[in-house]
């Protein structure tokens, strides 16, 4: 217990740097933005194009820091699954590459490879993992360099110091270690992976499951020994938590619902180092047995809290998130309107979600929400 709050102390003063640094930064582009449109005798459209400038290099900063990933991914020995820039996701399914859409909440860009084959302890991951990072500040450097060496000129030597500094900001902001909201960076995996054997196994099954996912295999095909830790893991570690939020997945796609129930109670009680968005995803399943189980009032307005409810709207994109709304609507408010807009809402998202197989069980899923409302009307 000391040394997790050993961890959140160094988190406290981490913290405030990092946005102090990103404040600094935000103030001098501002001033930028400031100092040109005074050079052009207050012409606005100077601000504007100032502005899109700098929400171009983020973006193509985005991009840069994901293919780093994948470069160095590839270096690595890893091999490509998913490409994701705001909705739109590449995915290598086994077939072909195929375009897809789908957002992670916290996540604006996200590239996830299979690793090599391991038992899970020992492969490489320092580059897979800080390659975002270093492509930023290769791109961040080369950009200084021309802007010391080529002639000014307004629009090049903007665009020129803005890619610099934006690529050190996301370079700082990943590759040191932070968790932020609840959701770990880059520099802050690498630590953990150092530090512990068991968090480098969680590490590797999250990628290598991702990957089994997007190709057609379903979780409860998976082996059962995938999902068990041993009895001494540490459970204040976000990537360790991990495998037991599979595991919780597993169960549920094996139907067994009273054990994911359980193990759902007991990750909640009892791992602290739990992300929130898995907190919140565990919070979603539960709700899910009770309306489907005893469904009882109290229980459900216990689950249901704003927060989480904020966390829903916030998520109403996934499968599982439809799902979910589709039995509240038509199990517990008893809207049969509102439920069917949820399942309308639900069948859109299907044409284009990257997870044939989370398809498939959620359609299973829906199933027994029809079967129950069948004895209940």
């Amino acid at each position: 217990m000391g040394k997790n709050k050993e961890n959140k102390s160094k988190n406290n003063i981490l913290v405030p740097i990092i946005f102090s640094i990103i404040g600094a930064i935000c103030g001098f582009l501002g001033a930028k933005v400031i100092e040109e449109s005074l050079k052009n005798n207050g012409n606005w459209w100077t601000v504007i194009y100032t502005i899109i400038l700098i929400y171009t290099v983020i973006l193509v900063h985005i991009i840069i820091h994901e293919a780093g990933h994948l470069l160095f991914g590839k270096i690595s020995g890893y091999s490509f699954v998913s490409f994701r820039i705001g909705k739109l996701m590449l995915i290598s399914d086994g077939k072909g590459l195929k375009l897809k859409k789908y957002t992670v909440m916290g996540a604006i860009g996200q590239c996830l490879m299979m690793p090599p084959e391991s038992a899970g302890y020992n492969y490489p991951y320092i580059l897979y993992n800080l390659g975002g990072s270093f492509a930023n500040i290769i791109v961040a450097l080369f950009s200084l360099f021309l802007y010391i060496t080529l002639p000014e000129t307004e629009h090049l030597s903007s665009l020129l110091i803005n890619s610099f500094i934006i690529g050190m900001t996301f370079a700082l902001m990943n590759g040191i270690p932070i968790k932020i909201g609840g959701i770990t960076n880059d520099g802050y995996n690498v630590l953990c992976l150092i530090k512990d054997k068991e968090a480098r196994r969680a590490f590797w099954l999250q990628l290598y499951i991702n990957g089994l996912l997007i190709k057609g295999t379903r979780l409860r095909d998976m082996p059962k020994d995938w999902f068990e830790l041993p009895e001494n893991a540490d459970m204040n570690n976000p990537l360790i938590c991990s495998v037991s939020v599979f595991k919780c997945n597993y169960l549920c796609d094996k139907r067994q619902f009273d054990d994911a129930k359980e193990m759902i109670q007991f990750l909640l009680q009892n791992a602290p180092g739990i992300l929130e968005v898995h907190k919140n995803e565990l919070l979603c399943d539960l709700l899910f047995y009770e309306i489907i189980g005893p469904c009882r009032k109290e229980e459900i307005e216990k689950i249901y809290t704003n927060q989480l409810k904020k966390y829903i709207k916030a998520t109403s994109s996934y499968l599982a998130r439809r799902r979910l709304l589709y039995a509240y609507e038509l199990l517990v408010k008893k809207d049969k309107e509102q439920a069917q807009k949820q399942l309308r809402a639900f069948e859109k998202a299907t044409k284009t979600y990257p997870y044939a197989v989370e398809i498939e069980g959620e359609r299973e899923m829906i199933a027994l929400v029809n079967e129950k409302a069948e004895l209940m009307y």
